[in-house]
């Protein structure tokens, strides 16, 4: 082989090591940092505008907690690590869990189920509708049941203010309709799927009796 045709075989490699590196860079701590104060912020009892003790409706940070997910999506799994470090360390147990609900959205998949849990959990009503969100567009099949369940969730906010039309609106459950329905799946929970099928069993042993009825 020629001195040339050497020469351009290692630029070419050069290049294309360069162009891989580059892909393949790490996210720096200076893009990570203000999300994780951020959600800091977001999760701080003190905050007022994620305060629900005195509200029963949307609240601001229901809405700056979807731009903060939508920020992880934007900048890709490269955040990974920095998230999972971040939950390794993190004591508050709502920022840990809008850090595993970042972390699921991502394509971690050991978080799925442990952010589907915060979906369904008894607490923090901007981190489930957060969570719900989330694990909307992730085609898992242990979703499904997490999704059932969530059909049965408390959350509700208030619709109307003070008008004559006041009527409760349930986030998480809308959510996971939707998402039962993306899946071509009933949206139901398995309670309602239950008596649905109970229904319909009864249904067709009374129209068997009327049949049998008929033809004596």
């Amino acid at each position: 082989m020629s001195k040339d045709h050497l020469l351009t075989a290692a630029v070419i490699v050069l290049i294309t090591s360069f162009t891989l590196h580059w892909r393949k860079s790490p996210i720096r701590q200076e893009a990570w940092q203000p999300i994780l104060e951020a959600v800091r912020h977001e999760c701080d009892p003190t905050n007022f505008d994620a305060d629900y003790s005195f509200a029963q409706k949307t609240l601001p940070t229901e809405r700056k907690r979807a731009a903060l997910l939508q920020r992880c999506l934007e900048l890709g799994p490269g955040l990974l690590p920095w998230i999972k470090d971040a939950i390794q360390h993190e004591t508050d147990e709502e920022v840990r869990g809008m850090l595993t609900v970042f972390a699921a959205a991502l394509g971690d998949t050991a978080s799925i189920e442990l952010a589907a849990r915060c979906m369904t959990g008894r607490d923090f009503p901007a981190l489930k509708i957060t969570a719900a969100k989330a694990l909307l567009p992730i085609r898992d099949p242990r979703l499904i049941a997490w999704f059932r369940l969530a059909m049965n969730d408390w959350h509700f906010v208030v619709n109307g203010d003070c008008g004559l039309q006041r009527e409760q609106f349930y986030p998480v459950r809308a959510i996971a309709a939707k998402a039962l329905r993306m899946r071509n799946l009933p949206a139901e929970s398995y309670d309602q799927m239950l008596a649905r099928i109970r229904s319909e069993q009864l249904e067709r042993i009374k129209q068997l009796e009327r049949e049998i009825l008929q033809s004596k």
